[in-house]
């Protein structure tokens, strides 16, 4: 509720006070569904299929003259028969995943599957610390594609590690392109997203995320604040956890780190 009450006299203002708080608005609030626009700017991984798409990918929005908050029969039929008209981002992800030399990424171990839950359902690990920011977009992308496809057509989980990141984060990003422009079964099959040593700031944006784009998503994200909580669901001897995870995480309870 505190991040609400801290935007609200922006949008909704109440006094003269309140007012100032419109000053600080940029004159643009992004497209249709809130995305920051760029002119000129195009979105590297999938360059080539945008560019020649009817549809631009994104265009400028006068948000004082548009009909936002007007009523509609079904918003939602008309959002999803947009996406149908987009490009297949997916299937030329997972073409790229097929082709493409991925073995730099697959060096960073960044996304990688590991063991079983205590119920036996696959896990799928994300650190956050190692993804590689500095490698072509496309390419991390269709290395999650190649990891999660095969085990997403069966019930699994998703354990993503925020330990020691800070600031604003790449690797949030590249896992909520992956989750939007998937097909279904990666939100529908997921049993569960275990979210460990996160921020406030990270949680917060992990519900936009799940509220706003993947509602599949909503109600599956498990807040871990540290691994003995992680390990209620997932025994130890099931998960390839990095060694500065557990320095972290049994260093801040002060406790040795022990070797799994």
């Amino acid at each position: 509720m505190m991040y609400f009450q801290e935007l609200f006299p922006y949008y909704f203002p109440r006094n003269s006070g309140d007012y100032k708080f419109q000053l600080e608005l940029p004159d643009c609030l992004g497209g249709e569904y809130g995305e920051p626009l760029r002119d000129g700017a195009v979105t590297s991984h999938i360059k080539a299929h945008w560019s020649t798409s009817s549809t631009p990918l994104a265009r400028k929005l006068d948000v004082c003259r548009s009909d936002f908050t007007a009523m509609r029969q079904d918003p939602d039929s008309a959002r999803l028969f947009q996406q149908a008209q987009q490009p297949d981002v997916y299937k030329q992800l997972l073409q790229w995943s097929r082709t493409e030399d991925l073995s730099r990424v697959a060096k960073c171990r960044a996304v990688y599957n590991s063991g079983f839950d205590k119920e036996g359902v696959s896990v799928v690990v994300c650190v956050g610390k190692h993804f590689p920011t500095h490698l072509p977009e496309h390419k991390v992308l269709s290395h999650c594609i190649q990891v999660m496809d095969p085990t997403t057509t069966r019930p699994y989980c998703l354990v993503y590690f925020h330990t020691t990141c800070t600031g604003p984060r790449k690797d949030l990003d590249l896992i909520q392109k992956v989750f939007a422009n998937s097909p279904l079964r990666y939100r529908t099959n997921l049993k569960a997203l275990y979210s460990v040593h996160s921020t406030r700031i990270q949680k917060f944006m992990t519900w936009w995320f799940t509220v706003s784009k993947v509602k599949e998503v909503k109600g599956k994200i498990v807040q871990c604040n540290s691994l003995s909580q992680l390990f209620e669901k997932i025994s130890p001897e099931q998960l390839e956890v990095p060694q500065f995870i557990l320095d972290y995480d049994f260093g801040s309870r002060g406790s040795p780190a022990p070797d799994l």
